[in-house]
């Protein structure tokens, strides 16, 4: 580290730069792989069906189970209302916490049945997910007076300008494909086509003055930008007979077919009357680079079990293996002219294996109304990486979600809610700055999150026959306990 970084290290820069990651490393949610779900029943129950979805969302959930459903079914979740708060203890110092928050507005699930007369017993449906997807730009502005400001002697005024932009988009577009080998026994499967943007751009700007004619000016920006196309497979197999379901479901790694992507890194410090050693200025920009991303195996098993035809219980249980550590892109050393510093201006990206589970309950109140209960784990699978590591959700979270799914007519709708939160004390932040060439003011930081969201969604179902069977038939005529 060179003299002016090190005098800098406590000053404003620091400090807004602090502010402004661990705002967008607590709203990324970029290494979670349950903090959203996929279908209006899926988030009332934290996606614990897998033994039995009972609706269209079998198509990400549990392939087989589709085959055990009788009616064609179109599911839109409709509206995601999110909102996010973190808090971070002495984030601006001693005794002032740092806090933020994001409201946002996410598409989830289109998922519907198709209807072929070729297809015999066997079951086909599409489904259009949101599997990521958020967008944040978090500027902090700032100016200081005081004496000797970020270490600098004599400085007695300092203003800073940190901007940090993150956007993450991946969809998930399948075709699921189900057979019934028995009355009681569905296997299928569902090939995902799946399409990845990822935006990651800092960029922090410094000027400083002093009565006896010092200044500084530094900068320092850097950019990962990169899209990607890959293709993995969900593989599963239901079981439901009387009041007991299981299920079994495998995702399998995932294949690439095409990815590219850019870096860019900029660094320079100006500074007169100032006794340092300032790094060497770099510009560097690497445009159409091979990009690569990957998800790892992971494994889900779940049972249920009805009481009666007003009540049912569900459990799962689901394990990801890890993810070796990967460069997104493909980027060329960086070496400042006339120097024999080495900058790697790439982005790593690792995974750490983990186990979620995931507990609900579905209760009716009548034949047009059931209430949901859940609550589910969303662990982190954040790992460290050798280099600059572009994911940012490091967090453990805690799951609770509760709602209603009723009838009008022969469409059912949703309305429901899910909370979510965490704490953590955690040193990556410090790790991130000196990847940055920057000092954070302290090692550790105690964070917490809040995140409560408000769904409202809809299904629709092509068939209407007799009520023949008790809860789980999609063939009965519409009532709440067919959801």
């Amino acid at each position: 580290m060179t003299p002016i970084q090190s005098r800098a290290r406590g000053g404003a820069v620091t400090g807004a730069v602090l502010g402004l990651l661990v705002s967008v490393t607590a709203l990324a949610q970029d290494a979670h792989y349950t903090t959203r779900q996929f279908g209006n029943r899926a988030w009332l129950l934290g996606g614990s069906f897998v033994g039995n979805p009972n609706d269209i969302s079998a198509v990400y959930y549990n392939p087989g189970a589709l085959a055990l459903l009788g009616a064609p079914e179109l599911e839109l979740t409709g509206s995601v209302w999110e909102y996010v708060r973190v808090s971070v203890k002495d984030g601006q110092g001693t005794g002032q916490d740092l806090t933020d928050s994001n409201v946002d507005v996410l598409p989830s699930l289109i998922a519907g049945s198709l209807r072929f007369g070729f297809l015999g017993k066997s079951r086909m449906a599409y489904s259009l997910l949101t599997r990521q997807g958020f967008s944040y730009s978090l500027q902090s502005r700032g100016t200081r007076l005081g004496t000797d400001l970020a270490g600098v002697q004599g400085l007695d005024l300092l203003s800073t300008d940190v901007r940090l932009d993150q956007t993450v988009s991946e969809f998930w577009t399948g075709l699921s494909w189900a057979y019934p080998v028995t009355e009681h026994l569905g296997l299928g499967l569902t090939p995902f086509v799946a399409t990845r943007r990822q935006e990651l751009r800092f960029q922090t700007l410094a000027q400083g003055s002093g009565a006896a004619g010092q200044q500084l000016l530094a900068t320092l920006g850097r950019d990962l930008e990169f899209d990607h196309v890959r293709v993995l497979l969900k593989v599963g197999a239901s079981y439901q007979h009387g009041p007991w379901a299981v299920g079994l479901a495998v995702t399998t790694p995932s294949l690439a077919l095409w990815g590219r992507g850019s870096v860019g890194y900029e660094r320079a410090v100006q500074s007169q009357g100032v006794d340092s050693n300032a790094p060497a200025p770099v510009f560097n920009f690497q445009e159409d680079l091979p990009a690569h991303f990957r998800n790892s195996w992971s494994a889900a098993f779940g049972v249920s079990r009805s009481f009666g035809e007003s009540t049912a219980v569900y459990a799962s249980l689901e394990g990801y293996a890890r993810v070796s550590s990967l460069s997104l892109v493909d980027a060329e050393p960086i070496v400042p002219r006339g120097t024999t510093e080495t900058i790697n201006g790439g982005y790593d990206f690792a995974l750490k294996p983990l186990l979620n589970g995931a507990l609900g309950v579905e209760q009716a109140l009548g034949e047009r109304v059931r209430v949901y209960l859940s609550g589910h784990t969303d662990f982190s699978a954040l790992d460290s990486t050798p280099g600059t590591n572009a994911l940012l959700g490091g967090w453990d979270l805690y799951h609770v979600a509760s709602g209603i799914h009723f009838l009008l007519g022969r469409s059912r709708f949703t309305l429901g809610g899910n909370l979510a939160w965490g704490s953590k004390q955690t040193d990556r932040l410090a790790e991130t700055f000196q990847q940055l060439g920057l000092s954070a003011p302290m090692r550790t930081l105690d964070v917490r999150y809040f995140q409560a969201t408000l769904l409202i969604g809809a299904s629709f179902s092509f068939k209407d026959t007799q009520a023949t069977s008790g809860k789980g038939s999609v063939d009965e005529a519409p009532k709440a306990d067919s959801p």
